[in-house]
């Protein structure tokens, strides 16, 4: 038997229930399970419930979010998946991370994971326009433009926030970080925390180049990012 939900298909053995048996859809004879009934269905039905219905959140970034310079499963996204898992919660995490994608790029990324149906969708663009300069108007028309298509087709987002260095100029760096709340305001969508949060800075927490953070420092963006969802996600 096939069941589909949203454009994905799972397949399951037919069982037939009687009174007294359990007939098996697959050539076998009849077995007499006494008492199995009952123990049967509920199994089928939890496995069911967790395969078919589960809800499914796609972070969408950039070499942030792909885990640049460390292992997969060490980035942020897998270490949630993992903790999501260990909770038995009916949300799956998956990532789509672009090492050195601007804002420019978030409309038509958006629009390109939406045919997959997610549940919600959780945008952390904006990184790599701030370490290149590129004008604040610039960035935020950007991501307005992706919250915007969002809206009209009805994909729940949260936005998650990013700063830039100090050392591009204190103005610039406040400019900046006020795009996203702002946005979030004008779009009514969640406001995440600022992803690099007890992070940025920290040697001990980054590689070399002092931009993207070590398994250490992906384990706290994890254990972050992670209590946030806790709280978002059963409101979406």
């Amino acid at each position: 038997m096939k069941y589909a939900k949203e454009g994905r298909i799972f397949e399951s053995k037919i069982i037939r229930f009687s009174f007294a048996e359990i007939t098996l859809a697959n050539g076998l004879n009849p077995i007499r399970l006494p008492g199995m009934k009952r123990l049967i269905s509920f199994l089928l039905l939890n496995l069911f419930a967790t395969t078919v219905f589960a809800k499914r959140m796609i972070f969408l970034g950039d070499s942030l979010t792909e885990g640049y310079g460390v292992a997969q499963e060490a980035a942020f996204p897998q270490i949630i998946q993992q903790k999501f898992k260990a909770d038995k919660s009916e949300w799956e995490i998956s990532a789509s991370g672009s090492s050195g994608s601007t804002s420019a790029s978030t409309l038509s990324r958006l629009k390109w994971i939406s045919k997959d149906k997610p549940d919600a969708v959780f945008i952390l663009m904006g990184s790599n326009d701030g370490l290149r300069g590129l004008k604040v108007e610039e960035t935020e028309k950007n991501l307005s433009e992706a919250l915007k298509w969002a809206s009209e087709n009805k994909i729940k987002i949260i936005l998650g926030q990013l700063h830039v260095p100090p050392n591009y100029g204190k103005d610039y760096a406040k400019n900046f970080a006020a795009v996203y709340p702002r946005l979030a305001k004008k779009y009514k969508v969640k406001l995440g925390p600022f992803l690099l949060d007890d992070v940025a800075g920290n040697p001990k927490l980054n590689q070399a180049d002092a931009i993207h953070p070590n398994e250490k420092g992906h384990k706290i963006i994890a254990d972050n990012i992670y209590k946030y969802l806790k709280q978002v996600l059963p409101k979406l």
